[in-house]
């Protein structure tokens, strides 16, 4: 009788690991804004550009399209797509702010 036990013990255990795992991997950091990033971006509208594809959180902006430098926080860069405000990281690309 022990090896059933054993053999559900273990099975158990495998599956909270496993079901413990999608947890993680479905876990996305997202990157507060400071507000007055936020506020120079809205203050400062540029040409929109055009994105192939769905734009979300953690997209990476291709490289030959320009972004606009944020003076106050230099490592903050953002563009406009379809007349909204899209914020990214400069050191990776990615999108880290898009309006909703």
């Amino acid at each position: 009788m022990k090896t059933p036990i054993a053999l559900s013990a273990a099975l158990i255990a495998a599956g909270m690991i496993a079901g413990s795992g999608a947890a993680f991997a479905q876990d996305v950091i997202i990157r507060e804004v400071p507000p007055p990033v936020r506020e120079y971006v809205i203050a400062h509208p540029v040409d929109p550009v055009v994105i192939e594809g769905e734009l979300s959180e953690g997209y990476v902006v291709p490289e030959d399209i320009q972004l606009q430098p944020v003076p106050e926080a230099p490592q903050y860069g953002y563009i406009y797509v379809n007349g909204e405000p899209v914020i990214v990281e400069l050191d990776n690309r990615r999108v880290i702010y898009l309006e909703d």
